[in-house]
């Protein structure tokens, strides 16, 4: 290999390694979101139980 190969490798596996980082925060968010509105439904179903 040469120097040219070996610097095209490195950029190409600090891309995945990027991109893998922005998957995982990404699915991270999407978690959080989830989670968010399953408790603001949950709180809803809560208020709604209460004026019943």
């Amino acid at each position: 290999m040469n120097i040219l190969d070996t610097g095209a490798a490195n950029l190409t596996n600090a891309d995945l390694n990027e991109e893998a980082a922005n998957s995982q925060a990404l699915s991270t968010r999407q978690s959080l979101g989830i989670s968010a509105l399953s408790l603001t439904n949950q709180a809803q179903q809560s208020v709604l139980q209460l004026l019943r």
